[in-house]
């Protein structure tokens, strides 16, 4: 029955954070993706998502501030641009650590 409950928290957290972070950039007016940025942006949230997850499950919170310092590198010529990444980021963030923190306190 545990691994039932991670694999349905895995499904709610990566492939939902996608919802959920394409949700929060849609309320932006001015907030767009680059074109041909978007599948790529997709599968680093998934990354980004199963990492939180996995470090927060594991007891190793301070690990997700590698995963975020990682995305630290990309660098941008357009505050537009950076704004949109940041938002993306941190929607992405909240999503994975809420709901891994939701399901800790009810294991």
């Amino acid at each position: 029955m545990k691994v039932l409950g991670l694999a349905l928290l895995w499904l709610l957290v990566v492939p939902g954070g996608n919802f959920f972070v394409r949700w929060v950039l849609g309320r932006v007016p001015a907030a767009q993706a680059k074109p041909g940025l978007e599948a790529a942006g997709r599968w680093i949230g998934y990354l980004e998502r199963t990492l939180i997850l996995a470090l927060l499950l594991s007891g190793n919170p301070a690990g997700v501030g590698f995963v975020f310092a990682g995305k630290a590198i990309a660098r941008f010529s357009e505050r537009e641009q950076v704004e949109y990444y940041l938002l993306g980021t941190f929607a992405s963030f909240t999503w994975a650590v809420v709901l891994a923190l939701f399901y800790l306190a009810l294991a």
